[in-house]
C-alpha cells in the first residue's frame, strides 16, 4: 500500500490530533476521511446466534436492520435446489 507523507508545523500537528480526537478517530482515519471525503466505516456488529424455537436451527439475531426472511423467500430459494 502506498504511503503519503507531508510536513506540518507543531501547531498544525496539535490541531490535526485534536480534531481527530474530537471525531473519535485515529489520525490516519481522520486525514483519509478529510482528504477523500469518504465516510468512516461502520463498526462491525457482533454476531448473536440464537436457536429457533420450532425448527431448532441457529439464526443471527444481532440486528434490527437485517432483512426479514419469509416463507416465500425460502420457497423461491429452494425451487432451484436439486
Amino acid at each position: 500500500m502506498p504511503t503519503l507523507t507531508f510536513k506540518v508545523s507543531e501547531a498544525e500537528a496539535r490541531t490535526i490530533r485534536a480534531r481527530a480526537r474530537a471525531a473519535k478517530a485515529n489520525v490516519s482515519t481522520y486525514l483519509r476521511t478529510s482528504a477523500l471525503g469518504a465516510p468512516a466505516t461502520e463498526k462491525t456488529r457482533k454476531l448473536a446466534l440464537r436457536k429457533h424455537p420450532v425448527s431448532g436451527l441457529p439464526y443471527d439475531a444481532s440486528g434490527a436492520k437485517l432483512p426479514v426472511v419469509t416463507n416465500e423467500t425460502v420457497r423461491a430459494l429452494l425451487a432451484d435446489f436439486p
